[in-house]
């Protein structure tokens, strides 16, 4: 069946984060649907598909008009690099030169694979693993930055390497993790402090030179 591209009525990148509550409900769906009554059974099919029409509704509309940049701008089906606004109220030290991370792409990668889209999450992943750097002369919320793109690369890392999904076979080589121990290597100035408690902002250029005793395998 065909989607009709319509512009979204909500952000793009918030709208999957909503979604993610609503898909985990419906993990177990197919297990629970023998001991549910027909009506039961129909109702909960009919919100399996309407969270999975939203998702795309969402998804598509992202890789149409906002892909690669962070996230979509519905009303206008333009975009924006919002990883260096997200907890700046006052918008203050924008990068010059920094052009997106894909945020909402890696967001998504957990709900395509809960909705069974492993074709879009093999495709995703390989094109993070080849296009994403985080060399970037770019001040981000260490926070956001951390639940957003660090877990995201790292959730996506075990559910690629899940043998259970039979995801990416032969083709994925760690490279999501190697990219979340690079972002882990650059928060790690934040943690320079009198107290340990991080700074809230970190710049992504600032690469300490440290080793980390850290097994890829």
């Amino acid at each position: 069946m065909k989607r009709t591209t319509v512009p979204a009525s909500n952000s793009g990148g918030w709208f999957l984060l909503i979604l993610l509550v609503f898909l985990s409900n419906f993990c177990g769906l197919s297990s629970s649907m023998s001991q549910l009554d027909p009506r039961s059974a129909a109702k909960k099919i009919q919100m399996r598909e309407k969270v999975r029409e939203m998702f795309y509704h969402a998804y598509e509309n992202y890789m149409a008009h906002a892909f690669p940049h962070d996230e979509l701008k519905p009303l206008s089906k333009s975009f924006t690099d919002s990883l260096s606004e997200l907890g700046n109220l006052k918008l203050e030290h924008l990068p010059q030169n920094y052009n997106g991370t894909a945020l909402t792409l890696i967001e998504s990668l957990s709900s395509l694979v809960i909705l069974g889209n492993y074709t879009e999450f093999e495709r995703a992943v390989l094109w993070l693993s080849e296009n994403l750097r985080f060399d970037v002369d770019a001040r981000v919320n260490l926070f956001e930055c951390n639940i957003r793109v660090l877990g995201g690369l790292v959730s996506a890392h075990i559910l690629a390497t899940d043998s259970t999904n039979r995801l990416l076979q032969g083709s994925y080589k760690n490279q999501l993790l190697v990219l979340a121990e690079d972002l882990g290597r650059r928060f790690l100035p934040a943690f320079n402090t009198p107290t340990g408690l991080p700074y809230a902002w970190i710049n992504l250029k600032v690469m300490p030179y440290v080793h980390l005793n850290f097994q890829l395998d």
